[in-house]
């Protein structure tokens, strides 16, 4: 097992472990991560950034913000986005920002952890290919060498400093799914907020 992979273990274990509450922060810190540091910004993956201010409010305690995000998800499920035609229907879902976002609505929806881990995948993933398109000159700048093994280390360990931040507030996330007054949440979206790093992984360049 690669470094990268035994890390993303334990982040897994971790997240598990926690509580629906912290899982759905930890989901929206990382696709915040995501859809900001993201180089190719498709169409879709941005006309999902309203459905992630949702689950950002959601998970400071805003019950309000459940039926649109239940109404979000099923417009997605009703799309041609969401289909099982493999490569013959359109991949725009598929995209790694646009994928963490959807599956960290499905972990507020469902108070399911299980789907902050998918987003903790998608993050390792588009780790891995930001890394490409820069080794290929694709992300808007020069032609690096860069080594995806080291992107995707920085981007679990980043996942693991984050949980490490959240754990201050376990128990008010614990009960931000049943409503927090509006003071409160406030306080704790802006304290969510600032966990979220827009440093995109710092790999090692090649050189001998």
């Amino acid at each position: 097992m690669t470094d990268w992979q035994t890390l993303s273990e334990q982040v897994r274990s971790r997240v598990l472990a926690a509580s629906a509450g912290t899982a759905v922060a930890f989901a929206a810190v990382t696709a915040e991560r995501l859809i900001r540091l993201d180089p190719r910004r498709l169409p879709f993956t941005q006309s999902l950034r309203p459905l992630l201010d949702l689950v950002w409010r959601a998970a400071a305690g805003d019950q309000t913000a459940f039926k649109p995000i239940a109404v979000a998800l099923g417009e997605f499920y009703l799309s041609e986005y969401c289909h099982n035609d493999g490569q013959d229907g359109p991949d725009d879902a598929d995209d790694d920002p646009a994928a963490a976002i959807l599956f960290a609505a499905e972990c507020y929806l469902h108070a399911e952890p299980a789907f902050a881990v998918h987003v903790a995948g998608r993050a390792i993933d588009a780790a891995d290919h930001r890394v490409e398109l820069a080794s290929e000159g694709r992300a808007g700048d020069e032609a690096v060498d860069v080594d995806p093994e080291d992107a995707m280390v920085a981007e679990v360990r980043r996942q693991r400093a984050d949980l490490d931040a959240l754990a201050p507030y376990a128990t008010t996330l614990s009960r931000a799914r049943f409503g927090l007054p509006v003071d409160e949440g406030e306080r704790l979206l802006a304290a969510l907020r600032e966990i979220v790093t827009e440093s995109a992984p710092t790999p090692s360049t090649g050189g001998g």
